[in-house]
């Protein structure tokens, strides 16, 4: 199936160094795997840089929109988020204070979604108003 000229002017390299293409070249033919880049490279920031790449000429659809540069992407390692190639930013709004097992919290919530932070602030209100709730660990799952 051709690609339509529209898509494919779109993308916009994203690598600039003879070294950096061959990686790309080696994840697309697949001797290279997108989620060893990181140990391979060396550097996060490459590393999601010739992911980004990879990804693009794969499924030949451009990532234009999604931000690259201005994330550490070396804070996410092992930690967050596998194989990432780029990053969106998330309103954070606060809701609270929740009462809870005695003690007042602040709950910051990271949404997209409309009014459910004061909704979840309306529903906090409540639960203080009634002297708080307490919690309860019905069943401990994970090994020890």
């Amino acid at each position: 199936m051709a690609c339509s000229p529209s898509i494919v002017d779109h993308i916009i390299p994203t690598v600039s160094s003879a070294e950096d293409e061959e990686m790309v070249d080696l994840v697309v033919k697949g001797t290279i795997h997108s989620h060893a880049l990181e140990e391979q490279v060396g550097d996060c920031k490459g590393a999601v840089r010739i992911r980004r790449e990879a990804l693009q000429r794969i499924t030949r659809r451009s990532l234009q929109g999604l931000p690259l540069d201005g994330f550490d992407y070396g804070s996410i390692l092992k930690q967050c988020c596998e194989m990432p190639v780029g990053y969106v930013q998330i309103p954070v709004g606060l809701a609270g204070l929740l009462l809870l097992d005695g003690f007042e919290y602040i709950v910051p919530m990271a949404t997209t979604e409309g009014c459910i932070v004061a909704s979840t602030n309306r529903g906090f209100k409540g639960i203080y108003a009634s002297s708080g709730t307490t919690s309860t660990i019905l069943r401990d799952v994970f090994p020890r």
